[in-house]
């Protein structure tokens, strides 16, 4: 598991996040980044932001306080006591929220891949359970296409009723599941054949520099009569690394 997981959030309703952010935390992760993406009606990109941290932050509280908001939550809305206090207050007793550490931003969608590829070269990992249809698909996408990076999706198995009840400390664990979509047999597929076809950046350069090494280590060893030829196979070897250096596709750059 990661130590840092982006949540790309599309949906305004905070128990979602919730349940992604408790299930992460106990299996240890402490660094979350809350992305807003795309455009909410009547809401600036700061506000977007604003408002997913000022959301999750009130309905936490008042769970920690055994309340439940009824969503969608108004600012001024009053909430109701939990029917089983005693589980998430032991839940609050395993995840210490108070030590997790939150990122909130609002991204474009036409930012989107720029904010993919800073992430994924932290390591993080990402979760894409709340986020629309067209993120959904453009966020795989890229991932799947520089190589694969973990990709997880939460799924309610039972009945849901929209309230305290489908809150992670009231599931058991079968009726739930935490699915990374990058093990799936059709992502995994698809990550194998772009790494086939795919040099990195550092990889490449070592190539060459190895076989430049060892041409001119012949080159110096071997008698005079055989230089030229390996000269000549050593040119020809630039000129090939030069071809493919501009013709494969390096995920590094892109």
């Amino acid at each position: 598991m990661a130590d840092r997981l982006v949540v790309l959030a599309s949906s305004r309703r905070p128990d979602v996040y919730f349940n992604i952010i408790g299930h992460n935390a106990r299996q240890g992760v402490t660094q979350f980044v809350l992305a807003a993406v795309g455009n909410l009606p009547d809401e600036t990109p700061d506000q977007q932001a604003f408002a997913l941290q000022q959301n999750l932050t009130r309905f936490v509280s008042e769970l920690m306080n055994s309340i439940y908001l009824l969503l969608p939550a108004s600012v001024d809305q009053a909430g109701v006591p939990l029917a089983l206090p005693l589980e998430m207050k032991s839940f609050f007793e395993h995840v210490n929220w108070g030590r997790l550490q939150f990122t909130y931003l609002s991204v474009q969608e036409g930012d989107l891949t720029e904010f993919l590829r800073e992430q994924r070269a932290a390591g993080a990992a990402f979760d894409v359970t709340a986020c629309k249809n067209s993120v959904l698909a453009g966020a795989v996408a890229w991932l799947v296409s520089r190589g694969g990076s973990p990709i997880y999706t939460m799924e309610i198995k039972k009945q849901q009723v929209f309230g305290e009840a489908d809150l992670l400390p009231y599931l058991e664990p079968s009726q739930y599941a935490y699915r990374d979509l990058s093990a799936s047999r059709l992502i995994r597929g698809a990550t194998r054949r772009v790494n086939a076809g795919t040099i990195h950046k550092r990889r490449f350069w070592f190539i060459s520099a190895a076989v430049a090494i060892a041409v001119g280590l012949l080159a110096f060893l071997v008698p005079a009569q055989f230089a030229t030829p390996i000269l000549a196979a050593a040119a020809t070897f630039a000129t090939i690394m030069s071809g493919v250096a501009i013709l494969v596709r390096n995920p590094d750059d892109q």
